[in-house]
């Protein structure tokens, strides 16, 4: 077919053609929306030849029905009338009225999530006798006429020793509805024991009637019929509930004690089934999860979910597979009337699977994140989109009213509870086999806590070594004695010293820092001073240009000796005042209070250098803000001392003992440092 300029064909017009020339311009987003609406109307004009007129016949036709709407391209461009934070915000708001509400559920834990130990007791009780009672009644229709007819099963003598025909039993009655809660154990054999005593006396009916029935004659009054023995003795008041000596019995004792530990099992359950619903659940579809389905549409692209929430995701998927192993374990070891045994359920949770590993691990490492994750939270709280957000999160019913911080820390005050239930099932425990295998359990859970507890100090410390070698300044050999001698060509390669990242190292650890007085040539001037567990390093603090803020020596307490000193000397830089004193290679003189009245030194104390040769080449006077803070700093240097000592004797010095300097004492200062101290 061949198309004529004006876009007819020469054949019949039962085809058109499709193709609409739109006018030569520039094309922007959303222009082909406009054009469509042409291409949509094309059917509805009986002369549509493709061309720029039609297009403008067509505008011109849907004039008198837009007149009242008219819409223009200029209104996507023209952002005059309201500010880039509103719009941004009315499609934050649209975006979120569309997320659809996410909830987790799963029947078997919702079925026992908020039941006490009775309840359950019950419910399990209830679900097996119904089992019972129906299989029971379908063996029994099934069986019930070769049970009557069998030639082997025996004769009833009443029978035979009555002439007459006996009259048919009556009827049975048709079976009661079961409570709608079983009664216990006691009183459960206590109504047994009544109707077997009913079914006794009916069947006693039965037999003196047809006793009297098949005699001739009256028998005399005085003459009784035979009654049968009851099959079970009548249960009195005493029987049923006990005198006071069997109440007060060590049965009764262990007895509640087993229903403690049994309570306290149940106890774990529901902390580990209420933690995942209320906390982790809500966390994941309340918060992160919208929070990536907003960032899909362009919002909040700021905000990274992984730095905020860490392994969420892990954590919920150990958490959840933990409780399902936790109740079916209970339901495989339960019995009629609470009975169980609870040390085997818990010895198979705890020593036998791999989820309670998982679970550790798992949070272990959602701990370690957790300081980073508030600290990022800071961050994102300065964006107007996040806050927003944020606002939106908090109005979800699930949350109780509970802010974003109180479901980030809840795993952490999480994983302190198992122990403490373990404890009471400990201390509840009367058998000695099933009290060592509980003991190992927690001590087992105890371990991960203190190994926890050991990663989240040594993280510590680790940041804390970043932010002191980040602002950590090395003076170079002309700044630290001017009066040295340089070579001009050497001054280049000497203006900055190789030491700079000698500061951080995974096995080096801040015993003890903060500000000491020391005299300078005569003067006391401030001191910063930072002891490692190898070296003692002397600096002067000055303010910084920013503050750089550590991730974790703001929020964390120092157990150290820190203090607040940390928080503040993140925002200081560290000019480095002289050489690091290796722990191995200088004494300590503790000033007395004599000596330092002679001196006016209160509170001070001299740290003698020496070199491998054992030539005093420097002496630092320090001292402290008072005497307990200047006793603190000798304890610390003194034990941190030995210890360094007696690393180097079983690593560095272990082959050739005569290379350790740190073992021989110079006899001279430490006599005289033992004469004075002993006046």
């Amino acid at each position: 077919m061949v198309l004529c300029p004006c876009g007819r064909s020469d054949g019949p017009r039962t085809r058109r053609s499709s193709i609409v020339v739109i006018p030569p311009m520039q094309i922007c987003p959303g222009d082909l929306l406009v054009y469509s609406k042409v291409l949509t109307q094309r059917n509805n004009l009986t002369d549509f030849d493709g061309s720029t007129s039609s297009l403008a016949v067509s505008e011109a036709a849907d004039n008198a029905r837009k007149s009242k709407n008219t819409w223009s391209l200029l209104k996507l461009f023209d952002r005059s009338s309201r500010g880039k934070s509103e719009t941004t915000f009315c499609g934050l708001e649209e975006c979120l009225s569309c997320i659809q509400r996410v909830e987790f559920n799963d029947d078997q834990l919702t079925r026992f999530r908020g039941m006490s130990w009775g309840d359950f007791v019950v419910h399990v009780d209830t679900s097996s006798g119904a089992r019972r009672r129906s299989s029971s009644t379908s063996s029994s229709s099934s069986n019930n006429d070769s049970t009557v007819m069998s030639p082997g099963s025996p004769e009833k003598p009443e029978i035979k020793i009555v002439p007459a025909p006996v009259p048919p039993p009556p009827e049975p009655e048709p079976p009661k509805k079961p409570p709608d809660k079983p009664p216990g154990g006691l009183e459960r054999r206590f109504r047994v024991g009544l109707m077997r005593t009913q079914s006794e006396k009916s069947f006693e009916r039965r037999l003196t009637g047809a006793m009297w029935k098949g005699l001739d004659k009256a028998l005399p009054e005085r003459v009784l019929p035979l009654r049968p023995s009851p099959l079970i003795s009548t249960l009195s008041e005493k029987d049923l509930f006990g005198s006071k000596e069997q109440l007060a019995s060590p049965v009764s004792t262990v007895s509640r004690n087993e229903c403690k530990r049994k309570e306290a099992l149940w106890d774990l359950f529901q902390s580990e089934c209420a933690f995942l619903y209320d906390h982790l659940m809500v966390l994941n579809n309340v918060f992160m999860e919208p929070l990536k389905k907003i960032q899909v549409e362009g919002f909040a692209m700021f905000a990274e979910p992984e730095l905020l929430f860490g392994n969420l995701d892990e954590l919920c998927l150990v958490t959840y597979a933990f409780c399902k192993e936790f109740i079916n374990l209970i339901l495989q070891h339960v019995g009629t009337g609470g009975e169980m045994s609870t040390t085997e359920v818990l010895v198979k949770l705890f020593q036998k699977s791999s989820k309670a590993d998982s679970v550790s691990q798992a949070y272990h490492c959602y701990a370690l994140n957790y300081i980073n994750a508030l600290n990022y939270l800071e961050t994102l709280r300065r964006h107007m989109e996040f806050i927003e957000f944020e606002k939106w999160c908090n109005r979800d019913p699930r949350c109780k009213k509970l802010q974003l911080t109180d479901l980030l820390v809840a795993p952490v005050q999480h994983i302190m509870k198992v122990p403490l239930i373990l404890k009471e099932v400990e201390n509840r425990t009367e058998d000695t086999d099933e009290r060592d295998q509980i003991a190992r359990i927690l001590e087992r859970e105890e371990n991960s806590l203190r190994e926890l507890d050991d990663k989240m100090k040594w993280l510590k410390n680790f940041e804390r070594l970043l932010e002191i070698q980040r602002n950590i300044v090395w003076p170079s050999i002309l700044e630290l004695d001017p009066k040295t001698f340089v070579p001009e060509f050497l001054k280049p390669a000497l203006a900055r010293q190789p030491c700079d990242r000698i500061i951080v190292s995974p096995r080096r650890q801040i015993v003890m820092e903060g500000p000491l007085s020391i005299f300078d040539s005569g003067k006391p001037a401030e001191m910063y001073v930072i002891l490692f567990d190898d070296m003692l390093l002397i600096t002067r603090r000055k303010k910084g240009l920013s503050k750089k803020k550590s991730s974790l020596t703001e929020n964390w307490a120092s157990t150290c000796g820190r203090g607040n000193n940390a928080s503040e000397a993140a925002a200081m830089r560290y000019i480095v005042y002289k050489q690091p004193l290796s722990l191995d290679r200088f004494f300590i003189h503790d000033v007395s209070m004599t000596e330092g009245s002679t001196c006016r030194m209160d509170a001070a104390f001299v740290i003698v250098s020496l070199n491998r040769f054992q030539q005093i080449v420097a002496v630092h006077t320090f001292q402290a803000a008072n005497d307990q803070l200047k006793q603190t700093w000798l304890l610390k240097l003194r034990d941190t001392q030995d210890k360094w000592k007696r690393t180097l004797q079983h690593t560095v010095f272990k082959s050739d003992p005569r290379l350790s300097t740190c073992s021989r004492l110079d006899p001279r200062f430490s006599t005289c440092s033992s004469r004075k101290s002993t006046n």
